[in-house]
Parts: C-alpha cells; sequence; structure tokens
C-alpha cells in the first residue's frame, strides 16, 4: 500500500481554494445593495425569500447568469439583521455557503444576513 504524504502546504491550498469558492456565493454587501449568489447547475429556478420580502419568493427570483449555474439577484435592504432562505425548484433550504444560520419554527434553519 502506497502512503500519501500531506503536507502543511497542500492544507493551506485547500482551504483557499475551498474559501474561493464559498467568497463567490452566498450573500454580499455592496455599495448599492446586497447580492444573493448561488450555485445549482441543475435548477430551473431559485428565489430568495425572507423577513424583507414578508417570505414571498417570487418577489425576489434569482437569475441564471452563466452556464455552470450561478444565480444572482441584487436587492436593497435597510440596514438591519435579516433571516431568508433560498427556494430552489420549490424546495426551501438556508443558504449553503453562509455559515450565519437560527433555527426557525418549522425546526429547520434560516439564514442570517446583517446589513450595515
Amino acid at each position: 500500500m502506497k502512503t500519501l504524504k500531506i503536507t502543511k502546504r497542500d492544507v493551506t491550498k485547500k482551504k483557499a481554494a475551498v474559501n474561493e469558492i464559498v467568497s463567490c456565493y452566498s450573500v454580499h454587501q455592496v455599495k448599492d445593495g446586497i447580492i444573493f449568489s448561488a450555485l445549482y447547475p441543475k435548477a430551473g429556478t431559485v428565489q430568495v425569500a425572507g423577513n424583507f420580502n414578508n417570505w414571498q419568493p417570487k418577489l425576489a427570483p434569482m437569475k441564471k447568469i452563466d452556464e455552470n449555474g450561478t444565480w444572482q439577484v441584487k436587492l436593497s435592504l435597510a440596514p438591519g439583521t435579516y433571516c431568508y432562505r433560498l427556494v430552489v425548484d420549490g424546495q426551501w433550504q438556508q443558504d449553503p455557503f453562509n455559515e450565519k444560520t437560527e433555527p426557525n419554527p418549522y425546526g429547520e434553519l434560516n439564514s442570517v444576513l446583517q446589513v450595515n
């Protein structure tokens, strides 16, 4: 059996690659709004629902912006803390790229966003 040697440099490079992928998706504040980004290559529809739009996913449809399955929408939100979920082909789920979450009344997790 061949032994695989993993160096500290290998681990650092792998972490940097993962961080780069995560930084491309989730939610980001820009000077003129909030950009929600998600990666769902096989999805037909992706929407954002949260307490900022009364949990109405049809009010925040995301647009597929490339052939890789990246979806985005930019929203204008006032400063504050918001909870949201992604709705992918009708299935509600937390944002897989946002580590900030809190439990919701349905036994699942909402993603959390702080707008400054």
